[in-house]
């Protein structure tokens, strides 16, 4: 989560009078930088659309972990349809929405697109910390799947929680998984807590979050209007983003400095149709949040940093040692840069805006 969400508070309010809710049992000053190459990491083509008893070694293994968002969701569509990433895992960890409902929407969604072989891993409810939490009429919205019609919506499936899954499958797998995080980390903190061993077992950690140069996007929810510094995915738990960033496992951030450079319309919606069924509900998802008009623009912030991923080539990376604000006060959750620091993250500030867009618009048009 993400960018300015004005518009879309509008929306979702008008969209949320419709829906019953589901039972739930100061920044510093920009700098100019020259970021250096990132080398690349293998792709290959395969996609993922039925259960498998094999896994091709050549593509980039994923645990995939999102808080119910719908840019998240249409991130794992995006991933779904890369010919160069295999999903191992999934996780809904706390933030839009509630872990427990989201993730029986999503194992309801990929059964219905005939994926049946990831497992699900139901985050927890709330930070190592406890904090602010998204406003509940978002999370309503999450728990009735944003409005559209659940699929298979009398059956439910299996879960582990999320921090256990993540720990069985990289202790599972025969080779190095990557991790990608678009909504809280509290669950990845808590399996690193359950198993150091498994940073060993990780090639990379990418996350969509945090505001490096740019100001946070707290103002239209958040109840801390004086904290123009956090980011969503970091502000709500500072402590295990702080955790995830001292880990010393290799991380990609991409960050508000990024993604607010990279904002799609339906005419980019509208060719993501000529793929399969998975693709037109990516572009459902997203004419959505677009208001069904031409006219808008609307950011995509974790399908770009899912992108970013598998296509490193799309956003060239600069090392930046970052802290986590923990201690209360107006800048708490700020992703703040340690000058001479270590770098401990490699972090995306100048996106290939159009290769970016050309990506999205090329994987999801060829997904079948």
């Amino acid at each position: 989560m993400r960018s300015s969400f004005a518009f879309v508070l509008i929306f979702f309010s008008l969209l949320l009078s419709s829906c019953q809710p589901v039972p739930q049992t100061a920044p510093p000053t920009p700098a100019e930088v020259q970021p250096p190459a990132q080398a690349a990491l293998p792709t290959a083509a395969v996609i993922q659309t039925a259960p498998t008893t094999e896994t091709p070694s050549e593509l980039m293994n994923i645990i995939f972990s999102d808080d119910g968002s719908p840019d998240g969701t249409t991130a794992l569509l995006y991933l779904l349809a890369d010919p160069g990433a295999w999903i191992d895992a999934l996780v809904i960890s706390h933030g839009e929405a509630h872990p427990k409902t989201y993730i029986q929407h999503m194992g309801r969604m990929l059964a219905d697109f005939g994926i049946t072989d990831i497992p699900l891993g139901q985050g927890q409810n709330q930070a190592i910390i406890p904090g602010e939490d998204f406003p509940e009429s978002i999370r309503q919205l999450a728990d009735n799947f944003w409005g559209f019609p659940i699929p298979n919506a009398g059956k439910t499936y299996p879960v582990t929680p999320g921090a256990e899954l993540i720990v069985e499958t990289l202790n599972q797998s025969d080779k190095p998984l990557a991790v990608f995080a678009s909504g809280a980390y509290t669950d990845l903190a808590l399996a690193l807590r359950l198993d150091p061993a498994i940073r060993e077992k990780i090639s990379g950690i990418y996350l969509m979050g945090g505001a490096v140069y740019v100001p946070g996007n707290l103002t239209d929810f958040s109840a801390s209007s004086d904290n123009v510094s956090a980011e969503w995915n970091v502000y709500i738990d500072p402590l295990a983003a702080s955790e995830v960033f001292q880990s010393g496992v290799p991380i990609v951030l991409v960050p508000l400095d990024a993604t607010n450079q990279v904002l799609i319309s339906m005419r980019n919606t509208a060719l993501w149709r000529a793929g399969g069924r998975e693709s037109n509900f990516a572009a459902d998802m997203y004419d959505m949040l677009l208001g069904h008009s031409y006219d808008n623009q609307f950011a995509v912030w974790d399908v770009m940093t899912a992108a970013i991923m598998v296509h490193p080539e799309l956003c060239p990376t600069v090392p930046l040692h970052l802290d986590v604000v923990t201690e209360p006060g107006k800048f708490y959750g700020q992703t703040r840069v340690v000058d001479g620091g270590e770098p401990n993250l490699q972090v995306c500030l100048k996106p290939d805006i159009l290769a970016i867009k050309r990506n999205l618009d090329n994987v999801f048009a060829s997904g079948q």
